[in-house]
């Protein structure tokens, strides 16, 4: 089984033999793969922080439109109890 420098290696020599590139042009996947690497991994973990907060922002939305539904607010209260009880669910 090729490794990835070598299958990325062949798939340069093909191209450039389809577009009749020179021989002096140097494979461009070669030259910038360590920076690359960790600019992939950076940019995954960004990602994934991002997902893990706005599943924790749906989930807080979600308990808040269940509360609305049930009527929870809707009560014969005081409007500052249903302020205060609002502020409790958000925190």
């Amino acid at each position: 089984m090729q490794s990835l420098s070598q299958t990325s290696n062949s798939q340069w020599q093909n191209y450039k033999q389809l577009e009749l590139i020179t021989n002096q042009v140097p494979n461009p996947y070669t030259e910038a793969s360590t920076f690359k690497f960790g600019l992939d991994v950076a940019w995954k973990m960004l990602i994934s922080l991002l997902v893990d907060e706005l599943v924790d922002r749906e989930q807080q939305a979600e308990y808040l439109e269940r509360c609305w539904a049930n009527k929870e607010f809707e009560q014969e209260e005081k409007s500052a109890d249903s302020l205060q009880k609002l502020w409790l669910l958000m925190n």
